[in-house]
């Protein structure tokens, strides 16, 4: 059985909503265990039993945020050579696609071994503080079929 780890970021919920819908689709790829946590609780020493990391976070002033950038500073001198991920942020407005790129930059210049499977994915928040534009959860759901399916190969 295939392992993955998605490590993110929520303040109002809107990018937990996100990360368990992105779950809920790896799962219905096959037989893929799936484990949510957030950055304070997340040992980067613990990434190495997974075989996919992935990586979520609200834009936040046009950045991801913090505490996820925080970890993968923190996950730098762990060896993920043979392992996949993928990125993903919540938006409001025109900023689609802003922090999740700027992660995704990240996670290359940080995490040397690790293999972006896909484009990142942004889901869209209708205010600050949320709810989530109707059928972007669903979407997200489409996103972690299709990143299960990677790694299942």
């Amino acid at each position: 059985m295939k392992r993955a780890i998605v490590v993110y970021e929520s303040k109002y919920g809107n990018t937990k909503r996100i990360a368990e819908a992105i779950v809920e689709g790896m799962k219905q790829a096959g037989e893929i265990d799936c484990r949510l946590i957030v950055p304070a609780d997340a040992q980067p020493d613990e990434l190495v039993h997974y075989d996919a990391i992935l990586f979520g976070c609200p834009n936040h002033m046009q950045e991801p945020s913090r505490g996820v950038i925080g970890f993968i500073d923190r996950a730098a001198s762990v060896d993920l050579r043979g392992k996949v991920s993928a990125a993903f942020d919540t938006y409001m407005g025109a900023n689609k696609g802003v922090a999740v790129a700027k992660l995704q930059r990240k996670i290359r210049e940080k995490l040397h071994g690790l293999k972006l499977v896909t484009e990142g994915f942004s889901g869209e928040v209708k205010s600050r503080t949320g709810p989530l534009v109707e059928g972007e959860t669903a979407r997200a759901q489409q996103f972690g079929l299709s990143v299960g399916r990677i790694i299942l190969g």
